[in-house]
């Protein structure tokens, strides 16, 4: 079978647009998308020094409520992205005030910064260190992610009041 040079130039042309679009999807396939919700962790947990806080979205640090410590967001004021799933989900939340979480399944570790206050990203541990079973980082249920946390900030974000990160948030992945 003879081929002329303008059907070889067709073929070679379709077979080089197909693999562009192969290695396209490829790159473009890293399944990240919008939470399905954000709203009030499922803990039941309180993380503020009031109890008035108990079934609200919370991210800060500090004492008082307001926009540079403590804020109580409305869900549709949080945005969070997911990447992949199961065991291999990522969460990042941003939040109002400039406020940022980064999380990763199975972690207790949360990355968090604010950038109107120039706090840099850092690593916050959140383990429980008297009782490990006790997890304010609950990553049980398939895709989701809840939080209920009270720790330290970080020793570089150099406190002016207590140094206390409060964060109560729930993130479904689905």
């Amino acid at each position: 079978m003879t081929f002329s040079r303008n059907t070889f130039t067709k073929v070679a042309a379709t077979a080089a647009a197909l693999a562009s679009a192969v290695i396209l999807v490829g790159c473009g396939s890293d399944d990240t998308r919008d939470a399905a919700s954000v709203s009030t962790s499922t803990s039941g947990t309180i993380v503020t020094d009031t109890s008035t806080d108990l079934g609200s979205i919370v991210i800060g640090w500090g004492e008082q409520h307001s926009g540079s410590e403590i804020t109580t967001p409305k869900p549709e004021d949080v945005t969070a992205r997911c990447t992949g799933h199961s065991d291999e989900l990522a969460v990042d939340i941003a939040a109002p005030h400039g406020r940022k979480i980064h999380a990763n399944h199975g972690s207790q570790i949360l990355t968090t910064e604010n950038t109107d206050q120039d706090l840099p990203a850092a690593d916050i541990d959140t383990t429980n260190q008297f009782l490990e079973v006790l997890q304010s980082v609950d990553w049980s249920e398939t895709d989701q992610l809840d939080i209920a946390a009270t720790i330290d900030a970080p020793a570089d974000w150099k406190p002016t009041h207590s140094g206390r990160v409060q964060l109560s948030i729930h993130i479904d992945c689905r």
